[in-house]
């Protein structure tokens, strides 16, 4: 007897949890995240990303691991801190990882965060 209620309490259990989890509100964040980009850009407030990875190319040497989209406020309202920001990633040949932050509308280099930045400025030619 011990073993058959064993196995029904796992079964309640399992039922409690499913149940808990399937009648959750689902929020796909990736895609309110991927549509408030879109929206972004085919208004005007951000340049395409390939514009933004390009300029930080052109700035640093290092491979770009991870960009990200930002606003200040939770709602994605840019009017709220006068726009977006993007905040990318970077892994420097020394093998430092710096954060930028670019404006997203003007891709000015706001910000940069990390160990051993300035030994991974590009030279600028003239």
């Amino acid at each position: 007897m011990g073993m058959v209620q064993n196995t029904a309490v796992r079964l309640v259990a399992s039922m409690i949890v499913a149940t808990v989890f399937l009648s959750a509100p689902v929020r796909a964040d990736g895609d309110s995240d991927h549509e408030r980009a879109r929206m972004a850009l085919e208004s005007g407030n951000i340049v395409p990303l390939a514009l933004i990875l390009e300029r930080v190319e052109s700035l640093y040497e290092g491979k770009i691991i991870e960009v990200e989209l930002e606003g200040e406020d939770d709602d994605g309202d840019p009017d709220a801190i006068g726009g977006y920001i993007y905040e990318i990633k970077l892994l420097t040949p020394q093998g430092n990882v710096l954060k930028l932050e670019m404006d997203a509308s003007t891709l000015e280099l706001l910000r940069v965060k990390g160990y051993g930045a300035e030994r991974a400025i590009k030279e600028q030619s003239q």
